[in-house]
């Protein structure tokens, strides 16, 4: 699917994308969901800038149904805009938009070896064989005295400092002058602004059937259809299923320069320091100096041993065992290879979308049979919710209105 991405030239943010599962053994072993991959490519940075004439053509759509604004200071350097994903502001242009879709769960039949009967083992004890044997041994082990040597101390008169030399400082203060300057209080910057996706009444559809996808209380996946099968979620899953069909939109803005007067202190002369020496103060002491310092010695007192008959061991005792493999049969059963998986992507709202590339989606998909409702321009719940279903059947990324989608139904942007 990577490979339609990159052909298709849709401008998207990658910052999570499934990599494939690797093949799984032929008996018993579940494929583990590889981690997903976080980089922006090269070939997505130039796409992305070919999407920039999207924003540039046509004029501003009319406004989203539940496409308000939520409270969210996403100015630069605030914790909102550090919030944002680091793909995201590293590389998204003014005026475009992005948002998390999901990717579906992938599945394989496979082989699956069966315990029948468990390995077992049978045991055996062999004893140890021994014998006498005379050795010497220790009665009293080796110890180290020590003995304490005396040291040899005189009096001596010294010169000690009561108070060092120094030097004391004092301080002509500064001078200054006040001025009015045009000073700028808030410089341009890009803002982030969170929008409220439209819901599309299921956060996951099947394809074909687009029977919806359920969340279970366990954390895992409830996959519809005659045989339903559960699905392992990940953290990342289970919070956009949480969240629901409606994820958050987050469309990249600039805001101009504010200036204002200020009175500003600028400084005339500058701080002044005068330094003075001040003598050191010392006083006579006697001290007591050690000539030869105390000492210990250490002296040695052997061990005492003496000759006794023991009894050893020539060959210990020893258990052997015989092992009894276990015994298999092999059955055939489904699995899931690539677990489902919120990935960003650029998206059409209100900021970037025109009411005519509206209605070219909207007839598109009531001509493949998706039901977008009347052509009317507007970017509603029917409409996002047949580009859904659309994107269920392609194998795309499913959720709101993603540039790539727009792309597969063969509209240029």
């Amino acid at each position: 699917m990577s490979k339609l991405f990159l052909n298709s030239g849709a401008a998207i943010i990658a910052l999570s994308a499934l990599a494939l599962a690797g093949s799984a053994s032929a008996y018993g072993s579940k494929p583990a969901v590889k981690p997903v991959s976080t980089g922006f490519t090269e070939s997505s940075h130039r796409v992305a800038d070919q999407t920039v004439a999207l924003v540039q053509s046509g004029s501003p759509g009319p406004a989203i149904p539940n496409g308000e604004v939520l409270a969210f200071d996403g100015s630069e350097g605030s914790a909102a805009w550090q919030s944002v994903p680091e793909e995201l502001r590293k590389y998204a242009r003014p005026g475009q938009c992005f948002a998390r879709l999901l990717v579906a769960p992938e599945f394989e039949t496979y082989k699956d070896r069966v315990l029948v009967a468990e390995a077992r083992t049978e045991t055996r004890t062999i004893p140890e064989v021994s014998e006498w044997r005379v050795r010497d041994v220790m009665v009293t082990p080796e110890k180290v005295m020590r003995r304490v040597m005396p040291g040899t101390t005189r009096q001596v008169m010294e010169t000690e400092v009561v108070t060092p030399a120094g030097f004391r400082d004092e301080v002509i203060p500064a001078r200054y002058e006040t001025r009015v300057e045009r000073v700028m209080v808030q410089p341009e910057r890009q803002v982030w602004v969170e929008k409220a996706g439209i819901p599309t009444g299921a956060a996951l559809v099947t394809p074909v059937t687009h029977e919806a996808v359920r969340y279970r209380a366990d954390g895992t996946l409830s996959w519809p259809g005659k045989n339903p099968i559960i699905v392992p979620a990940d953290n990342a899953t289970a919070q956009y299923l949480q969240q629901g069909s409606a994820q958050t939109v987050l469309c990249l803005e600039i805001l101009p320069a504010v200036f204002e007067d200020r009175k500003v202190q600028v400084l005339v002369q500058p701080e002044q320091v005068r330094r003075i020496e001040i003598p050191a103060v010392t006083r006579k002491v006697k001290r007591t100096v050690v000539d030869t310092p105390q000492r210990e010695e250490e002296y040695v007192v052997p061990a005492v041993y003496k000759k006794e008959k023991v009894k050893e061991v020539v060959t210990p005792a020893r258990t052997e065992t015989i092992e009894i493999p276990a015994v298999y049969r092999d059955e055939v059963r489904n699995r899931v290879t690539e677990g489902a998986q919120p990935v960003w992507r650029e998206v059409l709202c209100d900021k970037n979308a025109s009411p005519a590339l509206v209605s070219d989606i909207q007839r598109e998909l009531n001509k493949r049979g998706y039901n977008a409702g009347p052509v009317d321009g507007k970017l509603g719940s029917g409409t996002v919710s047949a580009m859904q279903k659309f994107q269920a059947d392609q194998g795309l990324p499913q959720g709101q209105m993603s540039v790539e989608s727009v792309r597969a139904l063969g509209i240029k942007l």
